[in-house]
Order: C-alpha cells, then structure tokens, then sequence
C-alpha cells in the first residue's frame, strides 16, 4: 500500500471531466434497463474517485501550511472551479432521480442518496457560480488568517498550541496569564474576522435570493443533505436543551466553583474540574499510544489502524501556517482516510484524536462499496461516528494516560460532553439569527452572542474586558465561516454517543454491534430510520435530551 506522502497530485483536467462525466449522465438518461443504467453509473466511478482524491491531496497540504504557494495556488483552482463540479453532480442527481430504474438502483445506493441529491439540487444553479467562487475565495481567507495566529510571550512569537508547554494548568494565575494571551492573539486579527464573516454572509444571502429562498438558513438546511427534519425541529431540540441541560451545567459549575473555594469561576477556570494537576499523557506520540487502544477495541478498529499507521495517512504535528482544528477526509483511490490534527497534548486533543478516527473508521468499512455515493453519509450522522468513538476508547485509556490520570480524563471528557450541548445550541442559533437578519452590523453580531451567551451558558463569566467578553467567541470557531449549519450536527450526535457510552457500559459487545450497524447502514436511510436500526433514541424525541441529561449528571456527581 502506498505511503500518504508518496502519493501524485496531478490537478485535474476540468473540461475532460465535464465530458466524461457528461457522456455517463447523458447513458445514464437514455439507459433502456437497469443493467445499461448501472453500468452507465459505474462508468462514472473512476473519473468523480480521481477529482475526489485529488481534491482530498490538495486541500490535505493546503492546510498543513497555508503559506506554501503552489498548494494555495491549487486549492484556489479547485475553488474557482467548483462550480462547474457541482453543477456535474447536480445534473447526476437530476438524472439519478428521473430514471425510471430508480427502486433497482436504491437496492445498491439506498434510498437516502436520491433523497439527498433531489434536496442539495435545490441550492445550486449555474447563476450562483460567481458567488459561489467569492464564498470559497472568503473561506480560504479565513483558513489563512487563523492558521497564522500566533501570540506573544517574553518577545517571541508561538503557535496557539506551543503555548501549552509554557503554561502550568493547575495554577489560576498561568491559567489566567495565557488565557489573556491567547485572546490578545486573536484581537489582532478581529477587525478581519469581522470583514470576512459580514462578506460572507452577504454573498450567502445573494445565493439564497438568486435561487429563491427566503433566507440562507433554508438553503444552509438543503446544502447539508437534510432530508428527514427541519428548522422547526432543530428549534424545539434547542429548546431541550435551552430549558433541561443548561440548569444542570450551571448547577455542575456551581458545585465546581465550590470545590476549588473560588469566590468566581471565570472563565478560564472551567476546564479544571479539581485542583492540582490535569491529566497528562504517557510519555511518546499520540498515534503511538493508541496503538493499544485499536488494537484492543475490535478487530475492525485493529486492522484499520494498523493501515493507518503503516502508510502514514495522518498529519498530528503543530506548526506555524497549519489550520487550527482536525478532520478526516477519504481518498476514494486509495481506499484510505486521511486524518488531520493540529495536536496540543491536552484532554481535548487526545478527544478529537478518538474522533477523527470514528470517521476514519466510517470510511474504512465502506471503502468496498461498487459506488462513492453509498460510502458516504450525512454529517449528522458521520458526527456520531466520531462522537461514539470518544467514548468507546474508555475501557483503554490506561494505554494512552498513567492510571492515576484515567479517571480524572473520564471525568473532563463527560463534563464537556454534556456542557458543549448548550454551546452548540448557542451557535446554531446564532446562525440561524445572523442569515434570517443579513444586515445586522458587526458590531450588532457581537451583541447577539452576548444574549446567547446569557442564555445558553449562564455561569460563563469574563474577569478581563477582552476578546471574548466582547462577544467574540463565535469567531474561534471554524465551522461558523466555512459549513455554516454543521455545528447542530454534534450536538445531535452528542446526544447520540452518550447514549452508546450508557449502552457500552451494560453490554459492550451489544453496544459495538449496535455501532456497526450505524456504520454500515449510515447513508442507506434517513437520520431516524437509521437512527432506529442501530436501537438508538433519536435526539428530536421529547425527552431523550432529559434522559442522557440524567444519566450525564449521576456519573458526574458520583465521580465528583
């Protein structure tokens, strides 16, 4: 198997593949039998895994380092060109959806993969192609500008994550210094954020008004793929969690302030649950530490690791011009993940690491599929992936941190979990504020974060006039600029992978099962129906935010 970095890049030829993939669309609508109708989708399989891959290479060393010049030079040729990409597989999708062979071709795509094409279709057209290019040209300014953050200690210049080997945890007063530090890093950069996000907006909304939407939240819903639920829905989900979780974070928080003898918990403070030191991991690097946890979790995970790490398809290290955040991409002509993160050593990091490899693992297990559409998913449920693995890896984090360190990460880890649900909520409704009102002010933007702030997260509480105080939060958060209407998707799948962390805790080999199910079925189905054959709650049921509530906080007031 070929190593990450030995794999060509060569950029794809756009007017060839217009032509070929015209000809199979083009077969595919004039196809007298399911037979000539499969085959003229197969026929479409190499050149859409090609650009696919392609595109996953670029955008893989565009974001290691956002100041190399060639890989920026490519990036924005993908993103001038784009449009015409997807006005391809729009027209792929029309035409999936008129054949008359349909029922035969869902026996091998599912049937959410036509639903998801008749839903995306609606928020693309060739009159959008201008904005469209503006909107990826603004979103590669943003990877630019916060992948070269950097802040200022004793006259030297460090990355966001170098920081953390300067700063001692367990002492208030570091956490307080580098606290404002970090802020002061991202205040040089304000008036910028506020320029790019107030462009964006804009050329979102012209988008939604060329293609006739009343506001871009419609068409946000429709360029995610959702299919089995709406606005209204995800509102009421928020409203879960607006009145059922956040009382009892701002209690946790209350008993926490408590603990420590803190007369306020700042906002620096939340992430330290009890005094002294935080956990620390075993000596040597994170990949090699999860060896063990892999190779122990299931044969699926052990065989998909050992690939991973034997031809090197991830890129952990930190370092000036590389994107802040992690992800995990497929390289269709490989058969491989490609996981990404700029890791800090911290609780959060190893998290995120157990994450990206949930998704990894997703593609792992389809790479068999005849087609590329039925190895993909929507990202509600991709989030589960993710989210699920962070707990999964419990039973093994004696491999990745010293015994007396395990309980104090589990501790962290269930504490977000349940805190980062009003936060989630918080932003997507920021969202949904910010494009059905398009003209307010930047400065306007900022106040609205405030009043969310006041509602969803009530303990939060600002020592320093600073960045964050000035309701700027959002701002750190990448998803806001570049997949707007993403973040609601961990929150649902939040709701989701605590319930595989109760379920794994009763029965682990039931709870796995249940979890490959999720897996392989994901794409096949709607969010609910897919939800239901892995024998899970979905999160839009009354009451299930309550539930995993309940059962959050029990574990939290027994291990606290």
């Amino acid at each position: 198997m070929i190593q990450f970095k030995d794999v060509p890049y060569l950029r794809p030829d756009m007017d060839a593949l217009e032509r070929e993939l015209g000809a199979g669309i083009s077969a595919l609508g004039s196809a007298d039998s399911f037979e000539r109708a499969y085959f003229a989708l197969q026929s479409m399989e190499a050149p859409r895994r090609y650009y696919m891959t392609m595109a996953t290479v670029c955008e893989a060393y565009n974001t290691m380092d956002t100041n190399d010049a060639f890989w920026a030079d490519e990036w924005a040729w993908f993103d001038q060109t784009r449009p015409r990409w997807d006005a391809l597989i729009t027209r792929l999708g029309e035409t999936l959806n008129a054949t008359p062979y349909r029922a035969g071709l869902e026996v091998h795509l599912g049937a959410e993969s036509f639903r998801r094409a008749e839903v995306t279709a609606r928020a693309f057209s060739p009159a959008i192609a201008a904005e469209l290019e503006e909107e990826s040209r603004l979103s590669a300014q943003y990877s630019k500008l916060s992948g070269n953050i950097t802040a200022e200690l004793d006259g030297k210049r460090y990355t966001l994550g170098e920081l953390g080997k300067f700063q001692d945890v367990s002492d208030r007063a570091s956490r307080e210094k580098f606290g404002e530090i970090r802020q002061n890093a991202f205040s040089e950069a304000a008036e910028e954020l506020d320029r790019i996000y107030d462009e964006l907006v804009h050329v979102r909304h012209r988008m939604a008004k060329k293609l006739g939407f009343s506001s871009y939240t419609d068409m946000g819903y429709c360029r995610q793929g959702r299919t089995g639920y709406g606005r209204e829905e995800v509102a009421a989900f928020r409203r879960e969690i607006e009145t059922g979780i956040t009382p009892v974070v701002a209690a946790l928080y209350e008993k926490q302030r408590e603990r420590l003898g803190y007369e306020t918990l700042w906002d620096f403070d939340e992430d330290v649950s009890f005094a002294g030191d935080g956990p620390k991991t075993r000596e040597g690097a994170v990949e090699e530490l999860f060896d063990g946890v892999f190779g122990e979790l299931s044969p699926e995970s052990r065989f998909y690791y050992q690939e991973l790490r034997r031809c090197g398809f991830y890129d952990l290290g930190d370092r000036k011009g590389k994107i802040r955040g992690a992800y995990s991409n497929y390289l269709p002509l490989y058969h491989m993940p490609f996981i990404f993160e700029t890791y800090d050593g911290s609780p959060g990091a190893v998290k995120t690491f157990a994450h990206e490899c949930g998704h990894g693992l997703h593609s792992f297990l389809k790479r068999g599929e005849p087609f590329i559409d039925s190895c993909e998913a929507s990202s509600d449920l991709c989030e589960i992936h993710s989210m699920a693995m962070e707990f999964f890896v419990w039973p093994w984090l004696d491999r990745v941190y010293p015994e007396a360190d395990v309980d104090k990460y589990r501790y962290f880890h269930m504490k977000s979990a349940i805190s980062f649900l009003p936060y989630g909520a918080a932003v997507d409704e920021f969202q949904t504020e910010v494009y059905d009102h398009p003209d307010l002010t930047p400065a306007q933007r900022l106040e609205l974060w405030q009043g969310l702030e006041r509602r969803y997260m009530p303990w939060r509480k600002y020592k320093h006039e600073n960045f964050l105080s000035q309701g700027r939060a959002w701002q750190r958060q990448t998803h806001v600029y570049k997949w707007p209407f993403y973040y609601i998707d961990y929150v649902l799948a939040q709701t989701c992978a605590l319930q595989y962390h109760f379920l794994d805790e009763e029965n682990h080999a039931g709870a796995w099962d249940s979890y490959l199910t999720l897996l392989r079925e994901s794409g096949k189905h709607s969010f609910d129906k897919t939800l239901a054959l892995a024998g899970l709650e979905s999160p839009f049921t009354p009451g299930t935010v309550g539930r995993v509530g309940q059962r959050t906080m029990e574990f939290l007031e027994k291990n606290g």
